[in-house]
């Protein structure tokens, strides 16, 4: 059976953001595809990016965006649990639901930006000290091939001690 248009239009937009993000909560790719498959649901439901003004709201964030990961409104009962949407929703159909699929940017702040940089100085700091460890381990394996090579035994012992204190 073919959905009516505006159906069509929301569904192909919904199934648009499942193929292009990643939800934030992984259990909401799978509300979101109960929603597709309820066509009164989808019938009721008005795409927006202003969930105010919807007595029942539902919002679902791709990974990156700067919004809560998933939220289902009803009211004034909130609820941040898919599960517990599919069960409000089954109870009840609200005549209209407004559905928010965000993908906005975290908004920005100085905050923000100076951890963002603090966790890049993190990173190059970890990943420097894991450059110069992997880089002495391979020295180490380098002077145990020579030690054994050349018969020294208390060198060999006294290298792959080393060895076993890195790991």
């Amino acid at each position: 059976m073919e959905r009516p248009r505006g159906t069509k239009s929301k569904a192909d937009q919904i199934k648009a953001f499942l193929e292009q993000y990643q939800p934030k909560l992984s259990e909401a790719r799978g509300f979101l595809q109960f929603m597709l498959s309820k066509e009164e649901i989808l019938r009721r439901t008005d795409l927006v990016s202003d969930l105010s003004g919807y007595d029942c709201a539902i919002l679902v964030s791709a990974k990156g965006s700067g919004t809560w990961p998933f939220l289902f409104r009803r009211g004034d009962k909130i609820y941040t649990k898919t599960s517990q949407a599919v069960v409000e929703l089954m109870k009840s159909l609200p005549e209209r639901i407004g559905l928010c699929l965000s993908t906005a940017p975290p908004p920005w702040s100085e905050e923000r930006e100076e951890f963002l940089r603090m966790l890049a100085r993190w990173h190059d700091e970890v990943f420097q000290e894991d450059l110069e460890r992997l880089t002495r381990r391979q020295e180490l394996l380098r002077e145990i091939d020579r030690a054994l090579d050349e018969r020294d035994r208390k060198r060999f012992e006294q290298l792959s001690a080393e060895l076993r204190r890195m790991r």
